[in-house]
């Protein structure tokens, strides 16, 4: 069973919490976008932190059994 997008966006700004990501916001597509239900953005300390933190997340999406898209 694949989760819905509130538990999606609590799986994915627990881990960025979780990661020391900075600067988190969530922007809230729900009835505006076709894309999807949110957008998360966030910083790192350094290119390798951002894209551990990136790699992390998508492993926790596919365990959850969510398809994942990160840019």
């Amino acid at each position: 069973m694949r989760p819905d997008a509130e538990e999606i966006l609590r799986l994915v700004l627990a881990r960025l919490d979780d990661m020391k990501a900075e600067d988190t916001l969530t922007i809230d597509l729900r009835n505006k976008s076709s894309i999807g239900d949110y957008m998360v953005v966030s910083s790192g300390r350094s290119n390798r932190h951002v894209g551990s933190v990136a790699d992390r997340i998508v492993e926790d999406l596919h365990t959850a059994g969510a398809r994942a898209r990160v840019e």
